[in-house]
This record gives C-alpha cells, structure tokens and sequence, in this order.
C-alpha cells in the first residue's frame, strides 16, 4: 500500500509542477489537494506500522520474560 501511495504521491507532484509552469489553475487546485490527501493517508499507514511493530516488540519481550522466570524456577 505504501508504495502505491508514493508512486500517486510523485505523479501528483509532477503533475503539479507542469501545471504551475503552464500556469493551469484546473490542474494545480486538485493536484494540490490530492498531495494533502496522500500525505496524510501515508502519515497515517507510517504509524500504524509503528504500532504493530511496536505491540510485535512487546509481545517478544513478555514471551522472553516467560521464559526466563520458567528456566529460573
């Protein structure tokens, strides 16, 4: 999904630089809002990411520390 994201994310932004050389307002309003809409969408898939891993890490931890206190009994 996150590459997905990216490739619109750069062809949205080309689109905007050749709208703004060419100085076509109908290209640069929408290209700049679909810019805001993406950033967003990849902010939002970035820390969702973060949490798995982060709930992922701390499932490792608690397993290890199991282990530990059985191996230490």
């Amino acid at each position: 999904m996150i590459e997905g994201l990216v490739a619109v994310l750069i062809l949205s932004f080309l689109t905007l630089i050749f709208g703004i050389i060419g100085g076509y307002l109908q290209i640069i309003i929408p290209q700049v809002i679909l810019l805001v809409v993406i950033a967003y969408l990849l902010i939002r898939v970035r820390v969702k990411i973060a949490r798995a891993e982060k709930e992922k890490l701390r499932s490792k931890i608690d397993e290890l520390e199991t282990k530990i206190q059985t191996l230490a009994d």
